[in-house]
């Protein structure tokens, strides 16, 4: 299954849909028929009432589960870290209930209905978790050069969640000479950056015919990772590829949703913004934003605006990655970067139309000519605008190396191609997690 473009393993979609119905939907109705055989009630839109306040004490169960990587197969794999997880999500989800039923005991279904609701909850999280993850894996043929092999056993190795083991690895020559396939294997992945041999071709064709899934790599690493790898790709995969249609109605669509959540957004950071920007002026005075040159749409240059977090630079100091360990952030700018309110300032940035609220994250005209003379379509991010949150920030750490850059734009082309309103929210969503946590600053 698929979502914006990005892979779900069937165990995801299984504990993630199972938990919906049960905690949301089954459980909250036996609870409200339950109620009303012990507590008659004289109009029929009480027991509604009642239904909905238990459907929505679910629902924020799955929010808070899914805020700590609840419906993550690769953390629910460590029954420590589930149960230590389990315990954290269920202290915060009743102290968020105990906040909100003092300032509204009148909403509040009753503490033991409310017990009953967390012990379904704990359960169904614990017993969803031994049905998505199977005990038998998924065996996997590789059929790939030696160059080609080692990236894909890496990516599969990090890609536990998908439950792929790999039975064997093999190149052309020895797969053509390959007897019996069905029985051994249950996927055969394909990598090679030039055409195979027409025999070869045939054999897949076939074995595909008898029902054996056969998959080309550089489509199982955007499936599995959510990235696209850059450099086994030549252009006209790009050129002939789905995706990648981001004509002028979608630009429209995403301009007026930027603009919309802009507003609301400014709404409650204006107060911040004006805390912020005091606590910056007393720690070390003004200038309280920071302005740098940044690159935008189609290569165009604008001036991006943050809070300062760090001491002015020497004059003609030449630009550097970003790190920990910069002597020159302030002690409240290392605050301001761990849960990215620097960043505020730029809700004017998407007003102007300069950025988006989702894009890649505009990077300095310097490291943009160097990162383009190393890496492979990396101006080819430029083709939407720049954002304050992106596919690339919520998935991966910040880029402080080529290396570094070269994943995070793969993240980027995978944005590109999938860019949709479904997929924006998503990337809005994961960067309330991102940002509540700390994670991936600098």
């Amino acid at each position: 299954m698929r979502v914006c473009g990005k892979g779900l393993p069937p165990g995801a979609v299984l504990l993630l849909g199972s938990n919906l119905i049960l905690l949301c939907f089954l459980f909250p109705l036996l609870l409200t028929i339950a109620l009303l055989n012990s507590f008659p009630l004289t109009h029929w839109y009480e027991s509604v009432w009642m239904g909905i306040r238990f459907a929505s004490i679910g629902l924020l169960f799955s929010m808070v589960f899914y805020y700590h990587d609840l419906y993550n197969l690769q953390v629910l794999r460590s029954r420590k870290e589930t149960a230590w997880r389990l315990l954290q999500a269920t202290a915060i989800t009743l102290l968020l209930l105990s906040l909100f039923y003092a300032v509204a005991p009148f909403l509040s279904p009753g503490r033991e209905s409310i017990v009953i609701l967390l012990l379904v909850a704990s359960i169904t999280i614990l017993i969803s978790r031994y049905l998505a993850l199977p005990s038998r894996q998924e065996r996997v043929l590789v059929i790939a050069a030696p160059e080609d092999f080692f990236p894909l056993q890496e990516t599969i190795a990090n890609s536990s969640e998908w439950n792929l083991r790999i039975v064997q690895f093999m190149d052309a020559q020895a797969a053509l000479a390959e007897a019996a396939w069905g029985d051994s294997y249950d996927c055969v992945i394909v990598c090679g950056r030039q055409p195979h041999h027409p025999l070869l071709i045939e054999k897949l064709l076939q074995l595909k015919m008898q029902g054996l899934r056969i998959e080309d790599s550089s489509h199982f690493y955007e499936r599995t990772t959510g990235r696209i790898g850059v450099e086994e790709l030549p252009p006209e995969w790009f050129v002939f590829s789905s995706g990648f249609e981001n004509g002028k109605k979608k630009r429209i669509i995403k301009r007026y949703m930027d603009v919309i959540f802009a507003v609301i957004l400014l709404v409650p950071a204006f107060p911040l913004m004006l805390l912020t920007a005091l606590l910056v002026w007393i720690e070390s005075g003004p200038p309280i934003l920071f302005r740098q040159e940044r690159v935008g749409l189609y290569g165009h240059p604008f001036q991006i605006y943050k809070f300062r977090t760090m001491r002015p630079d020497r004059h003609g100091e030449q630009p550097q990655w970003a790190s920990h360990q910069n002597h020159r952030i302030t002690k409240l700018g290392r605050f301001l970067r761990k849960f990215r309110l620097d960043e505020l300032p730029q809700i004017f940035n998407v007003l102007r139309g300069d950025m988006s609220l989702v894009g890649p994250r505009p990077e300095q005209p310097f490291f943009c000519q160097k990162l383009e003379a190393e890496i492979p379509y990396y101006n080819q991010r430029h083709s939407i605008p720049p954002g304050l949150t992106g596919w690339a920030q919520v998935r991966y750490h910040y880029g402080a190396s080529i290396e570094e850059s070269k994943r995070k734009l793969e993240y980027d082309l995978f944005y590109v191609k999938h860019l949709s309103v479904a997929l924006d929210l998503a990337i809005l969503v994961e960067t309330v997690k991102v940002v509540l946590v700390g994670r991936g600053a600098k």
